[in-house]
């Protein structure tokens, strides 16, 4: 079992079969895998859509920090699917939270095989994360 991440002041807005998803603030949100989970082609198509789908209602562009902790695997599919279906018109980059070896380990293998179309960034703490993701979104607003 991973450390328990603080969603109590996050607003929820969807659930897929491997993950709830938050929003931080109007520009940024998060994804909480479930513990333990698995991440595949389909759980990444229904976590891309999810985000799409709220940022394109709102008509807001976002960072987005993804718990990389609580992930037991991640295939060649999910890997392929988080590098070709970001919007880079609504999703300002990715910022991989981990901060156990595993967690890092697997943030860094997506990066470093299939990086997304948005940049994306290891981190090993929220608030380095969120500063980043905030960044990402002032730079690139209008």
């Amino acid at each position: 079992m991973t450390a328990s991440i603080d969603t109590s002041r996050w607003l929820k807005f969807g659930e897929s079969s491997n993950a709830e998803f938050f929003e931080i603030e109007p520009n940024v949100l998060a994804v909480v895998p479930f513990d333990g989970c698995d991440d595949n082609a389909e759980t990444a198509r229904e976590s891309i859509r999810i985000q799409l789908d709220r940022l394109r209602t709102r008509g807001v562009r976002a960072g987005v920090l993804v718990f990389m902790d609580r992930i037991m695997s991640q295939d060649a599919g999910a890997r392929a699917v988080y590098s070709e279906a970001p919007d880079p018109a609504f999703q300002a980059c990715f910022a991989l939270v981990g901060s156990t070896v595993f967690g890092r380990a697997v943030g860094s293998i997506f990066i470093g095989l299939r990086p997304p179309r948005v940049p994306t960034r290891m981190f090993g703490t929220v608030e380095e994360a969120l500063a980043w993701a905030r960044d990402a979104t002032i730079s690139t607003t209008r």
